[in-house]
């Protein structure tokens, strides 16, 4: 009996060196899979001719109002080239490669509770930027008439990009997430080209941001401009610790969500250094379009009295 049991355990011996140095199927998956690199770390080659994608993305944006033949008509009706009215002016500014649009979004908070909350605060992130890019036009329906062909093609060619891992961005910092943005930056082709927003400066949602969009009045709401302001914060990719030249600028500001759409569309013509209020020592920059402002870390405001230099010609007319 004891035979039988020796023998057969040395069968199972070899079948498991067998499938484990013999096979070579299986070693070809196991290498296959250990040399995957993390979805975050991969870049995809940009060009000029071709519309923007991420590998993060499950297959490449597009659009039947972005086609090569619906590009060249809609350049041809009579909203297009009008550098007074924001969404017109963006179309006319951004080539093929520019679309879609949109942040690179990193999400640094994974709480069971940030779990439910974070497609919801998404959501509502989106039908903030929605109402921002249709504000213009709605403001001065007498001068642009009835036609918002340019808001709606603004909107529909948006699609941001969410960096989210548990593991590697639970709690990240402001460096952390810095330096991970330039490297994304320096691979790609188009990346180290200035003038395009989602190449300036990226998102990033903390659990104060999370709760602070959730708890925010909807956009159009008569209560979205009290206190508490809805935020975001906003990493310049481009920031060097090390530059003397604006000792008082850190390279991260908060962003009033009301006013994303607009920081998008200055950040092609701006850095972000030139755009970011300045701040008294101990609060945090907030970007508003108008005057600036200041938080604590906390999310209280506190109102400049004077509009921060460098952004007189920034503001909403």
């Amino acid at each position: 009996m004891e035979l039988y049991i020796i023998y057969y355990v040395i069968l199972l011996l070899l079948f498991v060196y067998w499938v484990i140095f013999r096979n070579p199927a299986l070693n070809s998956i196991s290498a296959f899979t250990s040399a995957q690199p993390s979805i975050d770390d991969q870049v995809e080659e940009l060009d000029e001719n071709s519309h923007y994608h991420h590998p993060t993305w499950s297959h490449r944006w597009s659009h039947p109002n972005f086609t090569e033949q619906a590009t060249r008509a809609w350049r041809k009706e009579p909203w297009y080239g009008d550098h007074q009215r924001l969404s017109s002016d963006f179309l006319y500014s951004k080539g093929i490669h520019n679309f879609p649009w949109g942040y690179v979004i990193y999400r640094t908070v994974y709480t069971a509770e940030s779990d439910k909350l974070w497609p919801l605060a998404i959501a509502k992130l989106h039908r903030f930027i929605n109402h921002s890019i249709v504000q213009d036009y709605s403001l001065q329906v007498d001068r642009y008439g009835d036609n918002s062909r340019p808001e709606q093609l603004v909107q529909e060619s948006r699609k941001d990009v969410i960096i989210s891992d548990k593991q590697r961005w639970d709690g990240a910092g402001i460096e952390q997430i810095r330096q991970h943005f330039k490297s994304y930056l320096g691979k790609t082709k188009l990346g180290m080209d200035r003038g395009r927003g989602r190449f300036e400066a990226c998102m990033v949602i903390d659990e104060r941001s999370l709760k602070s969009i959730i708890a925010s009045p909807e956009p159009g709401s008569k209560r979205r401009f009290r206190q508490p302001y809805a935020f975001v914060g906003m990493v310049d990719g481009w920031h060097d610790l090390e530059q003397k030249g604006n000792p008082g600028y850190s390279g991260f500001m908060r962003v009033e969500i009301d006013y994303l759409w607009e920081l998008y569309e200055y950040l092609g013509i701006w850095s972000m250094d030139e755009l970011c209020p300045s701040a008294p020592p101990g609060f945090i920059s907030v970007y508003d379009w108008w005057y600036g402002e200041a938080m604590d870390e906390e999310g209280n405001v506190h109102k400049f009295p004077t509009r921060p230099p460098g952004l007189e010609s920034r503001a909403r007319e």
